[in-house]
């Protein structure tokens, strides 16, 4: 469970896909992503802060602290806690604002043309890297148990065209495929000839 704020995200491993649930203050919603889906391959870490909010931020927390350092610039008293209370309630605001529309995430492509967003080090960073791992190698193990095998009664070009699939997703290995395919290819060839005989 990774939670940012009032945003909390679910990812459990099921059989064969992974179930996401997000949750915010208005809405939640739930759907499950084929382990198929997800490429690997192509991870990409985010980091994002909004700078404009941070400068705002910034600005005003030296006001605010210029203000409370120089009680001088009032000098019967008047003003200095009314302007003293707004300009930390603006700076904190700011600050969370910021805090808010800053990432630092993990993007995992799918074929879908989307990403899956983790947060990284949400919960901690053992427990974030130790779920990146488990589902990177229950996806392997997937997609090989299922993909990764010759079946002579299929033609050759799809089962090559699925080893590459699997090449190219870093599911296999070049050995793997190389191995495979060769299987594959001496396999058909000593198999039965088609035809009547006499």
């Amino acid at each position: 469970m990774q939670k940012k704020l009032f945003l909390v995200r679910e990812f459990t491993l099921e059989k064969g896909f992974l179930r996401i649930q997000f949750r915010n203050l208005t809405s939640s919603e739930e759907f499950n992503i084929p382990y198929e889906e997800i490429d690997f391959s192509k991870t990409v870490w985010q980091k994002e802060t909004d700078n404009v909010m941070l400068i705002v931020t910034l600005v005003f927390g030296v006001f605010f602290l210029i203000n409370i350092f120089n009680p001088d610039n009032y000098p019967d008293g008047s003003g200095l806690i009314g302007v003293s209370i707004f300009l930390f309630i603006v700076t904190c605001l700011s600050g969370l604002v910021t805090y808010i529309k800053s990432k630092n995430v993990l993007l995992i492509p799918t074929h879908n043309n989307g990403y899956l967003e983790f947060i990284k080090n949400k919960p901690n960073k053992d427990e974030f890297e130790a779920f990146i791992k488990k589902l990177s190698d229950e996806i392997t193990l997937f997609l090989k148990s299922k993909y990764a095998k010759i079946d002579l009664e299929m033609p050759v070009e799809p089962q090559l065209m699925t080893l590459g699939w699997l090449r190219e997703k870093d599911i296999i290995s070049e050995e793997e495929f190389e191995n495979l395919k060769h299987n594959l290819v001496n396999k058909k060839k000593g198999g039965a000839s088609i035809g009547f005989s006499k």
